[in-house]
């Protein structure tokens, strides 16, 4: 008997443990009322601090937006709580609990889709190369056999080596740097022959910086991409419910047109970094 009510006591204990693993991050959230996000804070224009020392870019933006268009879904009203992530703790973190999502640059690749869930894009954008006016134009091409620098946990590296091996040209001997600042200012040093990332980061760090970007300036892109970039927000894997909320919030902001007014702001035609936002757009739902 004895035997018999340990076993069923064992059993009552695991169920409740898998009970709790499965428990949605929604819930968890509407619980405590506080949203964590995850949230770079030295990658311009997403989420950097200014000269003044505040936190701005168009992902704190698009974040506060976010939190307020949640609270429909959640149904509690929400306080915002940023966390400091990097490239190397925005998926580990998101695995952990430790943030509630995770919106840092994060492009959806399926290497990345094994280790957390993706929302809706709310970002489009693509990788070139950078490189130094003075040593004359060049394409994508010009680059095999030469020396290309990176960012530490860059989906950069595999990509582009990726990308010259279908072309079935010599691939590029990588460098990796800390930051994009360090990078860029080897590539203007003449350290290193191209600096690669996303383009909307490393055009804004090396303006930052006091680079000119462009042609006839002193740093310009190669008119080519070897890669796509689709951010989304990251969420734990397998968690349909919370993912959804995500989604629906992300949707509302692009039909109430939050969106296209953040977008304009950090890249529209007037701003440091203007990139078209084209045909893209944030429409996966029929609102009904």
């Amino acid at each position: 008997m004895k035997r018999l009510l340990l076993t069923s006591l064992a059993a009552i204990a695991i169920a409740a443990s898998g009970a709790f693993a499965q428990q949605s991050t929604l819930d968890v959230v509407k619980k405590s009322g506080e949203l964590v996000v995850g949230l770079g804070m030295e990658c311009a224009p997403f989420s950097y601090r200014d000269a003044g020392g505040n936190l701005v870019g168009f992902e704190v933006d698009l974040t506060n937006v976010l939190v307020k268009n949640l609270e429909a879904y959640v149904g509690v009203p929400l306080k915002l709580r940023l966390e400091n992530v990097t490239d190397e703790t925005r998926i580990s973190w998101v695995q952990s609990g430790q943030i509630s999502v995770s919106v840092c640059h994060c492009n959806n690749t399926r290497k990345r889709q094994d280790l957390i869930d993706f929302s809706v894009p709310y970002f489009w954008d693509g990788k070139s190369v950078m490189y130094n006016n003075a040593k004359g134009k060049k394409d994508l091409k010009d680059f095999a056999g030469k020396t290309i620098g990176f960012k530490r946990s860059s989906s950069s590296e595999g990509e582009i080596k990726r990308y010259f091996e279908a072309q079935g040209w010599t691939a590029p001997v990588l460098k990796q740097f800390d930051n994009h600042t360090a990078g860029i200012k080897a590539l203007a040093d003449g350290q290193i022959d191209g600096f690669t990332d996303d383009n909307s980061i490393i055009i804004s760090t090396a303006m930052l910086a006091g680079y000119t970007v462009g042609e006839g300036k002193k740093l310009n892109l190669t008119p080519g991409r070897y890669s796509a970039a689709y951010y989304g927000v990251g969420v734990k894997e397998n968690d349909s419910k919370w993912r959804k909320a995500i989604d629906f919030a992300l949707h509302d902001m692009w039909l109430s047109g939050d969106y296209q007014k953040i977008y304009d702001k950090w890249f529209g035609a007037k701003s440091k970094c203007p990139i078209p936002l084209g045909t893209n757009k944030m429409e996966p739902f029929v609102k009904g």
